[in-house]
């Protein structure tokens, strides 16, 4: 799909392709860093500085998380404002994300 859409796209199409991308991307971070900042806290054993990191990595990956949607949302309100053809939902995104799981097997 992606040789097909750098060969045949229009630039929206690659424009919209690489804000899906992006947020797959800023999503598997985000729960990266959920995962890595739990499994901080519960092996702090009782170290406040530990703990005060582990409760900054969770906080900061959240807000991360709720940041990235929010850019999403105003990235496809203004192109809806501005008449851009950008086929940006969220199917557009789990189709694009099936088909990566598949070529990587």
């Amino acid at each position: 799909m992606l040789r097909d859409l750098l060969e045949q796209g229009s630039i929206i199409d690659i424009i919209a392709t690489f804000i899906a991308l992006s947020l797959i991307v800023a999503s598997l971070l985000c729960l990266v860093f959920i995962i890595v900042g739990g499994i901080t806290f519960i092996l702090s054993a009782g170290n406040e500085e530990k703990i005060k990191k582990a409760v900054h990595t969770i906080r900061f990956a959240i807000i991360g998380l709720i940041v990235t949607f929010i850019a999403f949302f105003a990235v496809a309100w203004i192109s809806r404002l501005l008449d851009i053809p950008f086929d940006l939902n969220f199917q557009t995104i789990v189709d694009l994300m099936q088909q990566i799981f598949t070529s990587l097997q």
